[in-house]
């Protein structure tokens, strides 16, 4: 539920967004979430560890090559600049705690999705800064 739920919020920060790199990524993410909620079900055989890994590979990578590409700004980072940036740190913060929920109900859950939902906070919010670079080049 708490999947269906993240992904959801990622379809509403991707039709928000300004970037079609940020759309495309986050349409990558909603394939991830649906793949981890369908795949166990049609083919109990499938291995959503080996999965979970090779995604959470492309999740940091991507977030490298994101933060890389990004114009230095100083600090503090405040939310709100764009709507898209908004909604993006809006679903950081969200998925940050259905991460924590799933924790807490552990017997639920996979490990590896736990593992997923940790790391995803810190690539949404690169995603926010990018949309609002995007939107403001000189911010």
């Amino acid at each position: 539920m708490l999947l269906r739920e993240l992904s959801a919020w990622l379809g509403l920060a991707r039709a928000a967004a300004h970037s079609a790199r940020v759309q495309a990524v986050l349409l990558v993410l909603q394939q991830d979430l649906q793949q981890m909620i369908e795949q166990p079900v049609a083919s109990p055989a499938w291995d959503l560890s080996s999965f979970v890994a090779e995604r959470l590979r492309w999740l940091e990578q991507t977030q490298e090559t994101m933060e890389q590409e990004r114009h230095a700004r100083g600090f503090p980072e405040f939310p709100g600049d764009t709507v898209s940036g908004a909604i993006l740190d809006l679903l950081s913060i969200v998925a940050r705690r259905m991460g924590q929920d799933l924790q807490q109900e552990r017997a639920q859950a996979h490990a590896a999705v736990h593992e997923y939902l940790e790391r995803l906070p810190a690539l949404l919010f690169t995603l926010a800064r990018c949309e609002e670079d995007q939107a403001d080049p000189g911010r």
